[in-house]
């Protein structure tokens, strides 16, 4: 498959999920201050990004290593450090995203800065297909949490 058609169907994706979950979130008025509402936000808006900054000049590994390798370190040290101080229902998406996006965004991180990292999976994959499955991945994580998240039963509201 061409991978520029490939990143171009992933970042709209993205960015329609994101606009979903903004829309889900816009309905939940507990979730509006929540940061686990922007932890999820990113796992739509950093797959989006890094598909379309790989498309830009597929040909120039730099700029597509520097823009995955700066995603796989944002996206990491997001989850890390905004999806501790959770409770109820939201627990559970925020361990998903700590012990599975972390890991994740982690390989993202390395795929694209060290190039001999991929070299066990050559000649089957490359390193920008490899990037694409752990998006592939993110993806699925993010929209597992998003899930998790909105179809918890929502908090009571307070009688004025």
């Amino acid at each position: 498959m061409d991978l520029s058609a490939f990143y171009a169907v992933v970042s709209g994706v993205n960015f329609t999920l994101l606009g979903l979950w903004w829309v889900a979130v816009n309905d939940r008025v507990e979730l509006r201050s929540s940061r686990l509402a922007y932890v999820v936000s990113l796992q739509f808006v950093i797959p989006g990004t890094v598909s379309l900054l790989s498309q830009v000049a597929p040909d120039a590994p730099l700029l597509w290593r520097s823009a995955f390798t700066l995603a796989g370190v944002a996206g990491a040290a997001a989850v890390l450090l905004m999806s501790h101080e959770v409770a109820g229902a939201a627990r559970a998406a925020a361990a998903l995203l700590r012990f599975g996006a972390v890991p994740l965004y982690l390989a993202v991180a390395v795929v694209a800065a060290v190039p001999g990292a991929t070299e066990a999976a050559k000649p089957t994959f490359t390193s920008l297909q490899i990037e694409a499955i752990l998006l592939c991945l993110l993806v699925f994580l993010g929209v597992q949490s998003a899930w998790w998240i909105a179809m918890a039963p929502a908090a009571p509201q307070a009688e004025d």
